[in-house]
């Protein structure tokens, strides 16, 4: 199922459902590091379309029957693998800005002076 377009913070309880889980799920998930929903000032989780892109994500690996160890390893390992992406396009485009031409020139020796040279 496609993720609708969210613009604005779900609660707990609509995202369970999209989700087809119990809202205590989506609590055990937080505790576990998994997902990280924002916060009102009350202190109640709203969760935005990266968190719902994410829980989407962890349905699809417990379905294929990983635990939740594994599912947080595969989901740090997929975050490591997006942030060095990003880092190498941000060389890339730094490289572009900045790329300097290098020309080989020959550059004849000087003479040695005479007095540098072993005496015999």
């Amino acid at each position: 199922m496609t993720p609708p377009q969210i613009t604005r913070l779900l609660s707990i309880g609509m995202v369970a459902t999209h989700v087809g889980v119990h809202p205590q799920t989506l609590r055990e998930y937080e505790r576990q590091g998994l997902v990280m929903p924002q916060r009102t000032p009350g202190g109640t989780r709203r969760y935005g379309p990266a968190e719902l892109d994410r829980l989407m994500r962890i349905q699809r690996l417990t379905s294929e029957g990983l635990s939740l160890a594994g599912v947080r390893y595969v989901l740090e390992l997929e975050d490591e693998l997006r942030e060095a992406r990003r880092r190498i396009a941000e060389l890339e485009v730094h490289e572009l800005h900045h790329s300097v031409s290098l020309e080989l020139v020959h550059v004849p020796r000087a003479r040695r002076s005479p007095r540098w040279r072993n005496q015999d």
